[in-house]
């Protein structure tokens, strides 16, 4: 199973290695533009080039797949719309890292920590809030960019328009969705474990795995039977995937994640496994973990302590059966899909390349 893992990320790989040469000349040819508008233009351009090829650029390899699921060569038209969907990805990892107060982001500075730095180097009286300021420009610009490639996507004004119908929505219930995540976080509301996956359904999963999909499968022409399996597909895994980043944000290796573990803690973030050891807990260790969770200053200590309670009730094992329960209904979603078989077996591959990843 690992070495055929193995091969479907190699698709992946192959993916973004055309897909980085197609961002990397759209960028180039805005580079004379925004130039002219004033010096931030190429400052942009060239903090926007690194952030969005050095991601996994699987979101764009998943629009690839699904036009490819449709019986269609990859094209212009694949390439553009898989673009389209990583400078969103970009945009909203800028914002979110705003949000998270997060300094790194794969191993380097965030983008609004880097104009933090610049600002400390320039002398402004508030760095830090220069640097959220310049990072949020610089996210929304990520946005624009990804609608001027989906408004010149050469297909019928129709599909263009369902496009971009469905990806307006959705990013629309990604910004609600984040909302309710930075209350939660900041307030004593509670959320139920049914909450909280509804959370995650449309902070992250509709649109970094539904959302490309069918992306793929409307431009290649795919029936609404098969759109809608990928939708299904893709809803599932999208909750795995970010049940497995829980997890790693929990218990993964800092280095292989590329930023420190214990942001979720220190955030306060209203994970399924916070969602569990709050109820296990008893009355003393409750009040520790009211004072850790939320803790601005949260050390390694402290990510111990959260560690030893976690497993002390065994909190991964009920999670675990929770990632049982989503995989279940996305297996039967790529059985039932009238696909190649290695198209089927790219999909299966997915969920065990989840289970497995370690950032």
């Amino acid at each position: 199973m690992t070495e055929r893992v193995g091969r479907t990320m190699d698709y992946f790989d192959r993916c973004k290695e055309k897909l980085g040469d197609y961002i990397d000349d759209f960028l180039g040819s805005k580079e004379a533009e925004f130039s002219r508008i004033n010096t931030w233009g190429l400052d942009v351009l060239k903090k926007l080039q690194p952030f969005v090829n050095n991601g996994k650029m699987l979101r764009g390899g998943l629009v690839m797949l699904g036009y490819e699921m449709c019986g269609k060569r990859i094209s212009r038209t694949a390439l553009r719309a898989a673009a389209t969907v990583e400078f969103i990805q970009a945009a909203l990892l800028i914002h979110d890292d705003i949000i998270d107060r997060d300094p790194l982001r794969r191993g380097t500075p965030s983008v609004h920590y880097q104009y933090t730095r610049k600002g400390k180097r320039s002398g402004i009286s508030e760095p830090e809030h220069y640097g959220e300021g310049m990072g949020i420009c610089a996210g929304d610009i990520g946005f624009f960019l990804a609608f001027e490639l989906l408004s010149g996507l050469k297909v019928k004004s129709d599909i263009r328009d369902s496009v971009t119908e469905m990806w307006s929505k959705e990013l629309c219930y990604v910004g609600l969705a984040q909302m309710q995540d930075l209350h939660l976080g900041t307030s004593g509301t509670r959320a139920s474990a049914q909450g909280i996956l509804d959370l995650y359904r449309y902070k992250t999963a509709r649109y970094s795995f539904s959302l490309p999909l069918m992306t793929g499968c409307e431009l290649g022409g795919g029936s609404p039977a098969m759109r809608r399996g990928l939708e299904v597909f893709g809803e599932h895994m999208g909750l795995l995937f970010q049940l497995k980043d829980d997890e790693l944000g929990l218990f993964g290796n800092p280095s292989e994640l590329g930023k420190p573990v214990g942001s979720d803690i220190r955030e306060n973030k209203k994970t399924l496994y916070r969602w569990h050891l709050f109820r296990e807990a008893g009355p003393r260790e409750k009040t520790r973990l009211g004072r850790i969770f939320g803790c601005a200053e949260v050390d390694q200590k402290m990510v111990e302590e959260v560690r030893g309670l976690v497993d002390r009730y065994r909190i991964r094992d009920r999670v675990q059966e929770q990632v049982r329960q989503i995989r279940h209904p996305a297996e039967r979603a790529i059985a039932v899909l009238k696909i190649q078989e290695r198209h089927r077996r790219i999909l299966s591959e997915l969920l065990e390349f989840n289970s497995r990843r370690t950032k």
